[in-house]
């Protein structure tokens, strides 16, 4: 069962300085907006200028009224609806509704919204699960970066989570945290201190959860053996795997397939 949908998506769209928008009542579904050139939201009937690199979350319901700034206006955006016990998640992650705010770089955020646009559109047996998965990563990567610390300089919050995003985006990767540090000109404990005061997680245990979030699609989604997931998610026994998956998660491989399998026999 997906609980977050995409309705309708769009990447790096272009506008001419005419373009406008007039919702009343909104556009029946929730709306994320990420706002790549200067333009004017009218919100509860004041006009408020957006910086480029912003973005505003629509609640369903809300006024959609925004245009131009003399300009060309562009950006990226999807409609969405959700179920009413993911509500909370925003709250959760700390994401408001109805309110612009600028971001500063969304070249990652952005690169999102185009693989979700890609799989939105492809003609997959999984298409609605996949888009969800980018959907939740898109929202944790934006709390992320709403919630950065602002005593550490954006450049090295930046490239931070470009490495978090390559450690998610590849979880069978072999980590090496002394290689990472290297990358990034830093010491190895520069570099672990760093990581856990922007996302509260060390890099190592950052590396299992993304095994394991991959191990769970995989498990829920396929048949494939416990073994053969053991070696796609990165591990070399599969002993190791299933016992670091019941002591993170409760249950074991199977017991979790059992549980959350999307496809039925």
């Amino acid at each position: 069962m997906v609980f977050l949908k995409i309705n309708n998506i769009g990447y790096n769209n272009h506008h001419g300085a005419e373009f406008c928008i007039y919702r009343p009542s909104g556009s029946g579904d929730n709306l994320l907006l990420l706002i790549k050139t200067p333009a004017i939201f009218n919100l509860n009937g004041e006009d408020v200028t957006a910086q480029k690199n912003s973005f505003i979350l629509y609640r369903e319901g809300t006024t959609q009224f925004y245009r131009s700034n003399g300009g060309e206006y562009a950006n990226d955006w999807f409609h969405f609806s959700f179920s009413d016990d993911e509500l909370s998640v925003f709250t959760e992650l700390g994401i408001p509704f109805d309110t612009v705010i600028p971001l500063g770089d969304i070249g990652n955020l952005s690169a999102l919204i185009k693989n979700m646009s890609i799989e939105f559109f492809a003609d997959a047996p999984h298409r609605d699960e996949s888009v969800e998965l980018y959907m939740r990563l898109f929202f944790i990567k934006l709390s992320d970066k709403l919630h950065a610390p602002q005593n550490i300089a954006s450049s090295h919050y930046d490239k931070m989570s470009a490495v978090r995003s390559r450690i998610y985006s590849i979880p069978q990767y072999n980590w090496s945290i002394d290689a990472l540090a290297r990358e990034l000109s830093m010491s190895k404990s520069h570099f672990e201190h760093m990581y856990k005061q922007l996302f509260g997680i060390s890099v190592m245990n950052e590396v299992i959860n993304s095994r394991l979030e991959y191990a769970k699609f995989i498990l829920s989604s396929s048949d494939t053996p416990i073994n053969q997931i053991a070696e796609m998610c990165g591990y070399n026994n599969d002993i190791h795997f299933m016992r670091q998956f019941k002591s993170r998660l409760g249950l074991t491989p199977s017991q979790y397939r059992t549980q959350h399998r999307l496809i039925k026999n």
